[in-house]
């Protein structure tokens, strides 16, 4: 599949970096002493081991391993040279943890200086690769419905890894027969199947529909895997590329049952560390914030009137309400009458509130929350009431969302913006959705590191997100 590249892609840049590390450090070393020996008296093996595997760790956490790189503000090159900058505290901390002999400023500079060149040479290098020795799969669709139209579109969209062939119908259609063959159109039925497959080189077939019931397609779909051709449905190849789940083509609530997440929400073992996780970090944050804490308070109280601290119902787990603690960021009284959903230039947003909803920092009463128990550091974010109630009987699968425990942040915070109307809570649902029924702890620690690297360097904005503008249905 279009992620199995994407593993490959990551592994082969992630190894060349590491060669880079290796190499940088002793080219920085000869040219400082002018000869190796004693290069492995200052560097030993276990350590250039460690040395690179925090620059990569840290060269993660500034996005350098994703396809496409980009990021919303900074260039390719200012990622590199602050990565690079902070793999460098990380590598001084490792030699004194160790006892070992220190660096020197003059071979640490030198070093640095050559990984930038040589990391930004092997992501131009390597993206230049791809795109010409990596050839795009041949896909086949089964079915001709809506579903298989909007893999169709999805397929398009990814040009680098997917190339439509077209798709077989149940039956003709003479309608399409004149049609050229070559257009990612209908190019037969179910039982041109061995055909296609042979004709257009096909690597992928995806089967847009459930159940299929025609025993000679399922007979060469079994041929075309033993020669590896790999057969998907919609829902899984739809997960893949887009992180979510198409609740429009969703057939019955069961689905989500043989999902491993919804199966390991409530398994013992893997509450206790989530709740070990969740305690650990709100305590550690609640702590460190603790100083803030007077100043926002203060601030909060000079701009405007009104109490320092919000609270609002939400719901949490299993549908039970809570109250939800925030720092007020919006005017005293911005809801007379009924709630009203939220927008990001909203207007009852105050001066000091736009900065600390900026910065976050109006989520951090949370932290009592997660200690309560009531949050989670990751999962979905919690809705009031009468927005559940309304969007419960609009959007399908709604409640399903209230499986786990509401989250601080999340899949859907991560991958989209706010939530201003009922298609936005949709397409929000299928990020929530995708994350329970994929929820492990590696998918949690995920989202923290991407939470926290968005809000240094702000978030890449999805096309859905970039149209759409944003909004949301929490504060007031």
């Amino acid at each position: 599949m279009g992620l199995d590249i994407k593993k490959i892609k990551t592994a082969i840049v992630v190894l060349a970096d590491i060669l880079a590390i290796f190499f940088s450090y002793q080219l920085a070393y000869l040219i400082r002493f002018g000869e190796l020996a004693g290069f492995f008296e200052k560097f030993p093996a276990f350590f250039l081991l460690l040395m690179a595997l925090g620059y990569v760790a840290v060269f993660y956490f500034f996005d350098l391993y994703s396809f496409p790189l980009r990021f919303r503000r900074f260039t390719l090159g200012g990622q590199v040279v602050l990565a690079t900058l902070l793999a460098s505290v990380v590598v001084l901390l490792l030699k004194y943890i160790f006892f070992l002999l220190p660096i020197g400023r003059g071979i640490l500079l030198m070093a640095d200086l050559i990984i930038v060149a040589l990391v930004l040479g092997i992501r131009h290098i390597t993206r230049f690769l791809f795109k010409f020795l990596v050839q795009p799969r041949s896909v086949i669709i089964i079915g001709k419905g809506k579903a298989a139209l909007q893999i169709g579109r999805l397929i398009s969209a990814f040009g680098d890894d997917f190339k439509l062939v077209g798709y077989l119908e149940q039956k003709s259609n003479p309608s399409q027969e004149a049609r050229d063959p070559k257009s990612p159109e209908t190019i037969g039925t179910f039982g041109d199947i061995a055909g296609a497959i042979q004709r257009y080189g096909v690597k992928l077939v995806v089967l847009s529909e459930s159940g299929i019931q025609n025993d000679h397609l399922i007979h060469s779909l079994l041929y075309a895997q033993l020669g590896s051709v790999e057969v998907t449905s919609f829902t899984d190849l739809f997960q893949n590329l887009t992180g979510k789940i198409p609740i429009d083509f969703i057939e019955d609530e069961d689905w989500f049952l043989k999902t491993k997440g919804f199966n390991l929400a409530n398994h013992l073992i893997v509450r206790r560390l989530k709740w070990l996780m969740d305690v650990s970090i709100s305590g550690l944050l609640l702590i460190l914030s603790l100083p803030l804490w007077p100043f926002i308070a203060l601030a909060i109280r000079v701009d405007s009137k009104g109490p320092v601290f919000y609270s609002q119902t939400r719901v949490g787990k299993k549908e039970a309400h809570f109250s939800l603690y925030k720092f007020r960021s919006m005017i005293e009284d911005a809801e007379e009458k009924e709630p009203i959903w939220a927008r990001e230039d909203d207007q009852r947003i105050t001066r000091v509130g736009r900065v600390l909803r900026k910065l976050h920092l109006d989520e951090v009463p949370q932290l009592w929350n997660i200690l309560k128990g009531e949050m989670s550091i990751v999962g979905p974010r919690p809705e009031r009431p009468e927005f559940v109630e309304l969007l419960k009987e609009k959007i399908p699968y709604y409640s399903l969302r209230h499986f786990v425990k509401p989250g601080l942040t999340g899949w859907a915070q991560i991958n989209y913006l706010y939530a201003a109307s009922l298609e936005d809570s949709k397409e929000k649902l299928e990020y929530d959705l995708f994350y329970i029924a994929h929820m492990s702890l590696l998918l949690d620690a995920k989202i923290i590191m991407r939470t926290a690297r968005s809000f240094l360097f702000g978030k890449p904005q999805s096309a859905a997100a970039e149209t759409k503008g944003g909004g949301t249905c929490e504060e007031p």
